[in-house]
């Protein structure tokens, strides 16, 4: 058997380090074709990444593994501090150990479809150096079990989706941007192009990484800890009894500004729709199993940590928790309601994954108000968090599935707006085959996986309506029912009842369309997962339940409702809204760009102030006071004793009015 720490050293490291040569040959020659082979080597590393995953899944039984190393040692302090010992430590649990399968792997096919969709690319080294690093970045996150190491995996999510987002930064091509060109919002522009968008997503969660490197400090300062699991783990139930109910909230909710933004909770959502400037390739690896995941399975993970140290029900864990399931349960809902309006493919797909996000989250967020475990080989999981992760699964390759047909029907269409009937369907059997089968996965219609995972989240919600109340159930049946109708109306607009097409490309496409044939096949596959966990009582119980059947044949009838009528024209003026994204991009870009104008034109006349102040105004008295003192030192005695003689007698006045006036 391989040692752990040479498996961990190839799932990490091959990506990049394959995917170097490819981008320092592109530095001095940008030629495609012989740039070809190194190509294929980055493909390789993400393959042994792949494999390595694989084999650490399999390899090492069904417990929890901690692997730690020295890193950084902070000695006590005279002041009372205790001193901090930092550890690279990576762990394999229930978490960690399939959530690196499911991402290495999506990473390696997404990587073969890039093979021939990004094949003339002007950007190729760029570009696989950036796929490569985010996958790394990823796989860092998921298997990291210390709070700082995390963070680095995470800043490097943030820098590699700025660059792919804006891969195509020459915004010379109207296929790549987002929002109809020529439409305003207040007198600016409603589109958005690669180089904006990516400026845009760096800027929106850098803003939650602040605060969450913050909290991670705070963390590490008051539990002298930074590890998630294991021995010297936080001490999440000594570190909440120190700073209190209101400190706890504060301190969790820092900390989650971090999940918040790169998972594109509202309202910070926005940068995830205009994400979809980059490649659609970056999008299905994006929205899938990187990125976007990395907040929910960061907040899996801390909820995990929490539990193990039997803290989840603190009050403070309390308060944030609830107010989680409705920031998560509302995002579902008014992500659902974009994707059902908007008529872009890739801008559906993206608030269809703002939904999802916004399920697992509000899911997960149940933790600590159910008192329900499962017990899988040796691991013990709240009930909350197993059914939001593998709602994450199915999502993962329903949707990645999703993004590398919309891709596909880019290239063979030339338009990025749904368009497409029956004839279109023919022709791309295999991608009318995938969509079909995401679809239905995802949509939680009976019997596949979808179905029952949601029936989990059903009886998850409803079991603890007494407690967060009965508004995050309604918000659950409401996102759900208008999930699957936008999934409808997505398959419908672009294999069925849409446009005809006019043209088609040709681009040939076999290797994307065996790509995502892969991907929805795994999907239909995950309808076994309720039967394989040992615990078929946690979702077959539920998915057994008359009611629950019944809400099941309602979404199979609102599916194909809406695939034989999926445009309606009752939404009127609501259209608007949701094709401008709730006017979040207006608020961003109007409100608080101006307030920042304001600000920094405010910051100018101080800084000018201060200017005229020290360069102007203080050298300008010294001068005339240096004039001054040059006028009385003529050198002549008689002068000086006219001078003295002034003084005195002001001096003298002075005292006699001072006389006069206290007696």
């Amino acid at each position: 058997m391989l040692s752990a720490s040479i498996v961990l050293s190839l799932i990490l490291l091959s990506p990049v380090l394959l995917a170097a040569p490819i981008a320092v040959y592109w530095l001095t020659n940008q030629d495609a074709h012989r740039a070809k082979p190194l190509i294929y080597l980055a493909v390789i590393g993400l393959a042994i990444s792949a494999l390595s995953a694989t084999y650490m899944a399999l390899a090492y039984p069904m417990k929890t593994l901690t692997f730690s190393y020295p890193w950084i040692t902070i000695p006590p302090s005279a002041g009372g501090f205790n001193g901090i010992e930092i550890t690279v430590s990576f762990v394999v649990d229930f978490l960690s150990r399939f959530m690196g399968l499911l991402t290495a792997w999506l990473a390696f096919i997404i990587g073969v479809y890039s093979l021939e969709y990004m094949a003339e690319d002007y950007r190729l080294g760029w570009y696989w150096f950036f796929y490569n690093l985010f996958t790394a970045s990823m796989l860092l996150t998921v298997y990291s079990n210390n709070l700082l190491l995390m963070f680095i995996g995470w800043e490097g999510l943030g820098i590699s989706s700025w660059a792919l987002i804006g891969n195509w930064y020459k915004d010379d091509d109207e296929l790549t941007f987002v929002g109809k060109v020529g439409d305003l919002m207040f007198g600016r522009p409603a589109w958005t192009t690669p180089s904006y968008a990516a400026y845009r997503a760096i800027a929106t969660i850098r803003f939650g990484d602040m605060f969450m490197l913050g909290a991670i400090a705070a963390i590490g300062v008051l539990s002298h800890s930074l590890n998630f699991t294991g021995s010297g783990a936080v001490n999440w139930g000594s570190l909440f009894n120190m700073i209190g109910v209101a400190g706890t909230a504060a301190l969790l909710i820092l900390f989650l500004l971090g999940p918040f933004t790169k998972s594109a909770q509202f309202p910070f959502n926005d940068w995830l729709l205009t994400a979809m400037t980059g490649p659609t390739s970056v999008s299905a690896l994006l929205h899938s199993a990187t990125m976007v995941a990395a907040g929910v399975y960061i907040f899996m993970r801390l909820t995990l940590s929490i539990y193990d140290a039997g803290a989840l029900s603190a009050p403070g864990v309390l308060v944030t928790y609830l107010v989680v399931i409705y920031i998560g349960l509302l995002t579902a809902l008014l992500g659902s309601l974009l994707a059902l309006a908007v008529n872009e493919r890739k801008v559906i797909l993206a608030g269809s994954t703002m939904a999802s996000l916004g399920l697992m989250m509000g899911i997960t967020a149940v933790s600590p108000y159910i008192n329900s475990t499962v017990t899988i080989g040796s691991y013990i999981v709240p009930v909350a968090v197993l059914v939001a992760f593998l709602y994450l699964i199915i999502h993962a390759l329903s949707k990645a599935t999703l993004f590398l047909v919309s891709g596909h029907l880019i290239h063979e269409t030339g338009t990025r707006f749904n368009a497409g009937d029956f004839e279109l369907a023919k022709r791309m059997k295999l991608a009318f085959y995938s969509t079909i089968a995401a679809a239905i996965t995802l949509g939680g219609v009976p019997p596949l996986a979808g179905y029952w995972i949601h029936a989990g989240m059903d009886d998850v919600v409803s079991s603890v309506g007494q407690y967060v109340g009965w508004g995050a159930y309604a918000l659950l049946i409401l996102a759900s029912v208008v999930y699957v109708a936008f999934l409808a109306r997505f398959t419908s607009l672009n294999f069925i009842k849409g446009e005809r097409v006019k043209h088609v490309e040709g681009h040939g496409g076999l290797t994307m369309a065996i790509s995502y044939s892969i991907t929805a096949t795994v999907a239909l596959a995950t309808v076994a997962i309720p039967f394989t966990l040992g615990v078929p009582s946690v979702l077959i119980n539920p998915g057994l339940d008359a009611y629950v059947i019944g809400i099941g044949v309602v979404l199979w009838v609102i599916f194909i409702a809406v695939l034989i009528k999926p445009r309606s024209e009752s939404l009127g003026g609501l259209t608007n809204l949701f094709e401008r994204r709730y006017y979040i991009q207006a608020l961003m870009d109007i409100i608080l760009a101006g307030f920042g104008e304001a600000l920094s034109a405010f910051t100018y006349l101080i800084s000018r102030g201060i200017d005229a102040l020290f360069n102007d105004l203080l050298p300008s008295l010294f001068t005339g006071f240096s004039r001054i003192i040059r006028r009385v030192q003529v050198g002549l005695l008689d002068q000086y004793a006219r001078y003295i003689y002034i003084v005195v007698v002001v001096m003298l006045i002075i005292a006699l009015i001072l006389v006069i006036v206290y007696g």
